[in-house]
């Protein structure tokens, strides 16, 4: 494969409960994918961050990834969970910077839309907030599930982990592009 630039690609869907894709973008394969789990049970805040910026530094380092996308918050009802959302965010920024490994964050809707996992439009949400949000969740939760299904044939019932299989299909779909 003398000659062939192959271009590595890691997509995080970030939480507490979250996970992780790995693409070859030359030829848009799915190499690897995972989860990890930090419940607050068992970890405050902090140490949370700190062992999933481990994970994404170990994930970068053994698979010589050349860009991250990380899925960009969103403000949601809980303005808590946004903060801790928004702080996770700059602590992989942070990591990305600090192994000098370009990355771009990328809105919610964005993948969802190419992906086919966006439940209403945005007129439809504006329109009744409050009572569609949850169910909004949930819709594109399930249609993310289903796009893996059927186009990498993965059967999870980790929303998390299709998520991140999603944004790495976006990312590679446009990486070029971009």
């Amino acid at each position: 494969m003398k000659g062939v630039l192959i271009i590595k690609i890691l997509a995080l869907d970030q939480a507490r409960n979250g996970a992780w894709s790995i693409f070859d973008a030359s030829n848009q394969e799915l190499l690897a994918y995972g989860e990890w789990s930090f419940p607050a049970r068992k970890y405050d805040f902090s140490q949370a961050v700190y062992q999933i910026t481990r994970v994404a530094m170990d994930l970068i380092k053994t698979n010589d990834i050349d860009v991250v996308f990380i899925e960009d918050t969103q403000l949601r009802q809980n303005a808590q969970s946004f903060k801790k959302l928004a702080q996770l965010q700059g602590a992989l920024i942070n990591l990305c910077e600090g192994l000098s490994v370009p990355y771009e964050n990328v809105p919610p809707t964005r993948w969802q839309s190419y992906c086919g996992a966006r439940g209403r439009s945005c007129k439809e949400q504006k329109s009744n907030v409050t009572s569609l949000q949850g169910q909004e969740r949930k819709a594109s939760k399930e249609l993310s599930l289903e796009f893996v299904r059927s186009h990498f044939g993965i059967e999870t019932e980790n929303d998390n982990l299709a998520d991140a299989i999603c944004i790495g299909w976006y990312a590679v779909n446009h990486l070029s592009k971009e």
